[in-house]
């Protein structure tokens, strides 16, 4: 066997491998023997025809396939012994030749990360950006998800509820035929495109009326932004909205857990610096992981990304009720384009991961067993009562306990991290320029009816 190797792009090294006559001879006999024996040959015993008769009754591709299912990977294995490579995911080969046997081995190697001056990283923490006009904001909405619709004789206005046949068209070619739609004109409010709400207000019921509207170069939607769109509107009626007094009677109909109109306002209050909070701290760890990759250089193999991506598309389809081993598979333009958003995704987690897993060895950043079985308690405390000895099975498991200390490896060395921002900041080292695209997008509000359950999942804790 003949084996020559060259180093390629992005960690990998690209094999060429020649068979000896003798062996593919050899392997192809084997192979026929076995197709001989699964396959009914005439005039023959199974497993007794002659190669020569077996390829001119199943066809020589068909012997060469079957040879091959064991050959190339047998020859595989020697040549990585023979170059002492050791692949970190599958190798992909590809058969270049039959005469003689020839394959070609892309093998994907170690990952190579250069750091850079990570511990030179400054950052600020973010403020949040709680106030209380968000306060005020997330009321109005309970208030408007508790309000009466009233059917009123009239041309509509803001606040109101209006059921109407809604057709849109962009270039002549219609994008939108819906009738009967529902919805409230709010100021602001997109309805299919920014500014058609506004546009309804004080229009006559029962007639029909056409409302261009040009959309801005950067709407995130490509098959209408720059462009003009048609709208074609019929109302049909007006709701005038409601809204119920903000006081004790409106804080019960909420939640029976409140009993005066303070103590809801404390409720979402609580909640929005919570989650404004949380928001501060979101940004301010991606901040920092975006400033450690930007210093760091790093070489690793596709095969990585294809892993993760792989690893995402089967969890995307259980927590979609779906088969992990189909979901996906069939294309279509919907899932190019979330397989795309998987590729993204998965990249920033290959980089992400390789330059933390190197900032943890080079901060020596260690995780003591006890610290994991502390862990695992904690996490079995929270779910449902479990047979002691399956729990302690969990307690020892050593591929849950590996989970559970690369993850608070991998926590720690965020925080460590964060502490070398700060300080640096703290002592007058110059900020990092983090670019608008790396910050975390808004997180999104919370629902005002999910009060009360926060507040039952909160209460279920505590009682735990």
């Amino acid at each position: 066997m003949k084996v020559s190797s060259e180093r390629i792009p992005e960690a990998q090294m690209l094999l060429e491998i020649e068979l000896d006559d003798a062996r593919v001879k050899k392997s192809l006999d084997q192979a026929a023997r076995r197709l001989s024996q699964r396959f009914r040959i005439p005039g023959f015993r199974q497993g007794k025809a002659p190669r020569r008769v077996v390829e001119s009754a199943l066809g020589a591709d068909m012997v060469f396939e079957e040879a091959a299912e064991r050959l190339i990977p047998q020859a595989l294995t020697e040549a990585l012994e023979q170059e002492e490579l050791d692949p970190v995911a599958q190798p992909s080969i590809e058969i270049t030749g039959r005469e003689p046997v020839t394959f070609t081995a892309t093998v994907p190697l170690t990952p190579e990360v250069e750091l850079g001056d990570y511990r030179s990283i400054s950052i600020a923490k973010p403020e949040s950006e709680f106030s209380e006009e968000m306060v005020e904001e997330r009321l109005l909405e309970l208030r408007r998800q508790h309000a009466l619709l009233e059917p009123v004789e009239r041309e509509p206005e803001l606040d109101d509820r209006v059921t109407a046949d809604v057709r849109a068209e962009v270039d002549g070619e219609q994008i939108l035929d819906q009738p009967g739609a529902e919805f409230h004109l709010r100021e602001g409010a997109v309805i299919g495109v920014p500014g058609l709400s506004e546009k309804l207000v004080g229009v006559a019921v029962g007639e029909e009326h056409t409302i261009p509207i040009d959309v801005d170069d950067d709407w995130d939607d490509e098959e209408v932004a720059g462009k003009t769109v048609v709208f074609t509107v019929t109302i049909h009626d007006v709701k005038s909205e409601e809204l119920p007094e903000a006081d004790d009677d409106f804080a019960m109909e909420v939640s029976e857990e409140f009993e005066t109109f303070s103590e809801l306002r404390e409720r979402v209050e609580s909640g929005l610096r919570e989650q404004t909070e949380r928001q501060a701290d979101e940004q301010f760890s991606q901040a920092v992981m975006q400033a450690a990759v930007d210093r760091a250089t790093l070489e690793y193999p596709p095969a990585l990304v294809e892993h993760e991506i792989e690893h995402m598309r089967q969890d995307f389809a259980r927590q979609m009720g779906q088969d992990p081993a189909t979901f996906l598979r069939d294309g279509g333009e919907q899932g190019e384009q979330l397989m795309a958003s998987f590729r993204t995704q998965a990249n920033e987690r290959v980089i992400n991961t390789l330059v933390l897993q190197n900032i943890s060895e080079a901060e020596d950043i260690q995780v003591l067993d006890e610290e994991i079985t502390a862990d695992l308690e904690q996490m079995l405390a929270g779910m449902p009562t479990q047979d002691p000895e399956q729990t302690g099975q969990m307690l020892e498991d050593e591929g849950i306990r590996a989970n559970v200390q690369a993850r608070l490896v991998r926590e720690r060395t965020v925080e460590r991290l964060q502490q070398i921002a700060l300080t640096n900041h703290a002592a007058g080292v110059s900020d990092d320029v983090i670019e608008e695209e790396d910050e975390l997008p808004e997180e999104e509000e919370e629902d005002p009816t999910e009060v009360t359950e926060e507040i039952a999942e909160e209460e279920a804790q505590a009682d735990e």
